[in-house]
């Protein structure tokens, strides 16, 4: 089959490598679509310490599931599935206490096993999830960042008609944040370097735009910040932004050996909240069914989808910014 390979050089090789088999308890998908995520870049670029390098990225996986192990007899040949990346243990204290995302000994298709930049991949009839009838297929790898959102949310907390928030960064999750915030009753507003951005965000329910906070009126700041550039920068300014009893939410993924500068006086004057979100958690089959309820704009989300033949042309467009959600397809 082909498979698109990242050893951290900056560029992915497409090879052929075996088809893959299945397990016991494991299912072949033959990949439809996968998305391309920022973490794909840190992971082409060398840039992601968990990845497991040579792999094959790519975690926002759809497609059909075209054979499975003995025991895997709850999901049929041709079902069409989604992928929960989320590979964990089960065992360490953790996965007991319900936080799989933040499992010891957590592994993940496109970071640490083969991902869905490939013809097919193998995984545990466990994380395929058969996707909705009312999901259009193309909609279908939206799921994954999806319920890496909504797990932001239940990390965040309740949102009450009338809070103000403010979101750093147009990206597509970011969008997607706005979205149900303001279908939660919150004031949105986003801010973004980009002004091209500007039009996508105001669809997706922002109040207002602009490229730098000063830039807009909000005195005493926000009842909620989200940080979703993963910028230092970003960080202090959204700290500095956040109204006293307010909450701040590190969302954006920051190089690990990013420091910042905090006061806990800050912090303890204002009585300020600061939370973090990793992954998903228990919100794969929920992301899906917001999908399928029509809570979120799919079609506007998916602006791009790239045949894996041309696979560096779709890593392009996700480094030049350009649209909203981009795809790999099979052909």
């Amino acid at each position: 089959m082909r498979a698109a390979i990242a050893d951290g050089t900056g560029a992915l090789t497409l090879t052929t490598v075996d088809d893959p088999t299945p397990g016991p308890a494991d299912v072949i998908v033959q990949v439809d679509s996968c998305g391309v995520c920022g973490t794909d870049l840190h992971i082409i670029d060398g840039h992601y310490p968990a990845a497991r390098l040579p792999i094959v990225p790519g975690h926002e996986i759809a497609g059909t599931v075209v054979a499975r192990g003995a025991d895997a007899r709850h999901l049929e040949e041709g079902a069409f599935v989604v992928v929960d990346p989320v590979v964990e243990c089960g065992h360490c204290p953790q996965c007991r206490a319900g936080r799989t995302n933040l499992c010891a000994n957590w592994q993940g298709y496109g970071v640490t096993l083969p991902g869905g930049f490939a013809d097919y991949v193998r995984v545990r009839a466990v994380d395929a999830q058969p996707l909705p009838p009312a999901v259009p297929r193309k909609w279908a790898t939206l799921v994954e960042p999806l319920s890496c959102v909504l797990h932001a949310l239940d990390r965040i907390g309740p949102i009450h008609p009338g809070d103000t928030a403010l979101i750093l960064g147009a990206g597509p999750t970011g969008l997607i944040l706005a979205q149900l915030l303001t279908a939660s009753g919150a004031r949105v507003d986003v801010v973004d370097r980009n002004p091209g951005r500007y039009s996508r965000a105001g669809h997706f329910g922002a109040h207002r735009t602009a490229d730098d906070i000063d830039a807009l009126d909000q005195p005493g700041g926000w009842d909620l910040v989200v940080e979703a550039t993963g910028s230092v920068g970003g960080f202090h300014a959204g700290l500095n932004a956040v109204r006293s009893a307010g909450r701040l939410h590190v969302y954006g993924v920051s190089s690990p050996d990013a420091t910042a500068q905090v006061s806990p006086y800050d912090i303890f004057a204002k009585e300020l909240t600061i939370t973090g979100s990793q992954s998903l958690q228990h919100t794969f089959g929920r992301a899906a069914q917001v999908l399928a309820a029509g809570v979120i704009d799919g079609e506007a989300l998916v602006t791009a989808r790239v045949p894996l033949p041309d696979i560096d042309k779709a890593i392009d467009l996700v480094r030049r910014g350009e649209g909203i959600k981009t795809q790999i397809t099979r052909s």
